[in-house]
């Protein structure tokens, strides 16, 4: 079994107490690296202030009296020479030059701070350069036999000892001076050595620290953070390769029924942990060649390498099944997850990434549709892709040239006929396709984006009729449209008031038909937006009243004039059994909530009877109360149920 990451509980655990934990290691680690660094530095620094220092003491200081040394022997013994008329005064004046050179280095500012640290050494020299220049004259005039040499040998000759001794003593020091620097330098040596490791250890272990973030953060760029899925990016790197080789597999594109209602009706934890078993039994039931992903919020999609018969695609939604029949038991909930099922083969069905997932997409949407265990996609399906296509593109235009058409259905008293409201319906009547009806119209203006300027033309041209038969009924009209998912949100009355005002209507005018899935899709947004309407002053009625999922909790706070009953409650109304008592239980929840009912799908004169013996007030519509009738037709309507 293709095993993917294991699915969390939530995203807490990943988001939540795990990365303060990390992100006070890491900043640990960084300390540790800005310590050992500062530390390894700060050695650093020390070792060159050693290396300076012992520059001074065993090359700068001992050199120079070593050399002072040997050119006050040498300048003496030119002295000697020069009285045996061995030498020119020249070289002698020479010698004397180069001793006089050697006491201003020993006392330069550079060599001070090491010779002040022993006064007697710094007296010495200060002794002997002012001896070697009170010689300056006497050794300018001095000539072969004369007795001054002995005056200039007596002068200097002392100082020879003391600065021997003096050589010897600094030598003997610097060995002692090394011996110390020797340990110093091995304790700074050892100290750096740690530092430098610390601050390499740190650094890798940030580094691996990193890594695994980084490794972390790309898993979960791949991965659903609540089921532990491969999302639809790590879905398109496996299918890819495959593609680009053309191995066969097959596209098998899950989701939960109901599984909208189910959050609704049990908030985003349960709905969420619902959706948590569905992946991890899927993902259990997986074969070595099959491969499971998130697709969008509440799908999967299973790849399976090498399935391409209808067979093999037939046990494999048997195993599936099987791997969903038992029931899943969360807070307290007992849950039977059926899942809706649509397949797609390649290369048999389409030779692409896109036009695979999109045909999967396609065929899912059909099983959802119509409540069928599963759909295999079919190329006549296709059909229906080309005739949406086409729809969405010809209806801008048919919009700007007014070619769709209006027609009303009456809304009537039960008791005394007489007419309240205008149920308004579009149709379109396609050059190429023929008479489209309004659900068709309504499913691709939502899909394609057309849903909020079709309402907003249908909205005018109704208003434009109405505005026209205003008190041809004996009492005010009010038409009612559905409003569409996408147009639903907050500030939808701020649309509608600048177009009733413009034809003259008033806001009860026009009453909106509010879905129950759309309403229930978030309540709470629902309520709001609902609130706005209501303070608008526009009338509401909810719409499919029985067939959707409301939430019964929240329909007594929601601002409803009237709640419409889907119209295949009156099927089969005529004789007594399950559909007549399902009505009538309808009919005691629109009074236990206090709201006055529409009956839609009034077809013939049984159905009126019996609703009237279980009801006193109510609007109805139907065929058997009036058809559909055009614009040029309703007046005439009109006036008759006036008469």
């Amino acid at each position: 079994m293709k095993v993917a990451l294991p699915p969390t509980d939530g995203s807490g655990s990943q988001y939540g107490s795990v990365q303060p934990f990390k992100a006070a290691v890491a900043g640990i680690l960084l300390l540790c690296m800005v310590i050992f660094g500062t530390g390894a530095t700060h050695t650093l620094v020390s070792i060159r202030q050693h290396n300076t220092l012992l520059e001074q003491r065993t090359y700068e200081v001992p050199w120079s009296l070593m050399q002072l040394q040997l050119e006050m022997g040498r300048f003496l013994d030119a002295v000697r020479l020069l009285h045996a008329d061995a030498i020119r005064h020249d070289e002698l004046l020479l010698r004397y030059d180069i001793l006089w050179s050697r006491t201003p280095i020993l006392l330069s500012s550079q060599l001070k701070d090491t010779l002040s640290e022993r006064p007697d050494l710094w007296l010495l020299i200060q002794q002997i350069e002012a001896r070697v220049r009170e010689l300056e004259p006497r050794v300018q005039v001095l000539a072969p036999g004369s007795v001054t040499y002995r005056e200039i040998l007596a002068e200097l000759s002392p100082y020879l000892e003391p600065l021997s001794r003096t050589v010897t003593a600094t030598m003997h020091g610097n060995v002692r001076f090394y011996a110390e620097y020797d340990d110093a330098y091995r304790h700074l040596g050892q100290r750096l050595y740690i530092q430098i490791v610390g601050l390499f250890i740190t650094a890798g272990l940030l580094l691996l620290l990193l890594l695994r973030e980084l490794w972390r953060y790309r898993t979960l760029q791949l991965h659903d953070p609540l089921t532990g899925l491969p999302n639809r990016f790590a879905l398109q790197r496996r299918m890819v390769p495959m593609i680009e080789q053309g191995m066969p597999f097959s596209v098998t594109v899950l989701e939960l029924e109901d599984f909208t209602q189910h959050h609704h009706r049990f908030g985003f934890e349960v709905a969420d942990r619902l959706l948590q078993a569905f992946s991890r039994r899927l993902q259990q039931s997986l074969q070595p060649h099959e491969f499971i992903a998130q697709f969008g919020r509440e799908g999967v999609v299973v790849v399976a390498k090498g399935v391409v018969e209808l067979e093999e695609v037939r046990a494999q939604l048997s195993r599936f099944r099987q791997a969903l029949r038992t029931k899943e038991a969360i807070a307290a909930h007992d849950f039977y997850m059926t899942p809706m099922i649509g397949v797609v083969l390649y290369p048999a069905d389409a030779d692409n990434l896109v036009e695979l997932l999109a045909r999967g997409e396609l065929a899912l949407e059909l099983c959802k549709r119509d409540r069928l265990p599963y759909v295999i996609f079919d190329p006549s399906l296709l059909k229906e892709i080309s005739r949406r296509q086409t729809l969405a593109r010809d209806l801008p235009a048919a919009l700007d040239s007014d070619s769709l058409s209006l027609h009303f259905q009456p809304m009537v008293d039960l008791r005394g006929g007489d007419c309240h409201g205008l149920q308004v319906l579009l149709y379109w009547h396609h050059p190429g396709l023929g008479m489209i009806s309004p659900a068709e119209l309504l499913r691709v203006s939502e899909q394609f984006q057309l849903s909020e300027r079709v309402f907003l033309w249908l909205l005018n041209t109704a208003c434009r009729h109405l505005q026209g038969w205003q008190g041809l009924a004996g009492r005010p009209l009010f038409i009612s449209l559905n409003v569409p998912p996408a147009l639903f949100r907050p500030g939808l009355e701020h649309r509608l008031l600048p177009v009733l005002r413009e034809y003259g209507l008033h806001a009860d005018s026009l009453v909106l038909d509010l879905n129950e899935n759309t309403v229930m899709r978030d309540a709470y947004e629902a309520l709001t937006i609902m609130d706005g309407i209501q303070a608008a002053g526009i009338p509401m009625a909810l719409a499919d009243f029985g067939s959707g999922c409301s939430a019964w909790g929240y329909l007594p706070r929601m601002p409803l004039s009237w709640l419409k009953l889907d119209a295949t409650f009156c099927n089969g109304i005529e004789r007594p059994g399950e559909p007549r008592r399902q009505l009538e239980a309808l009919f005691t929840l629109g009074q236990l909530l206090q709201r006055p009912l529409i009956c839609s799908g009034v077809d013939h004169r049984g159905e009126l009877e019996v609703i009237r013996g279980m009801a006193e007030e109510m609007l109805v519509q139907g065929d058997h109360i009036c058809s559909p009738l055009a614009a040029v037709e309703m007046s005439d309507w009109l006036k008759s149920r006036r008469r």
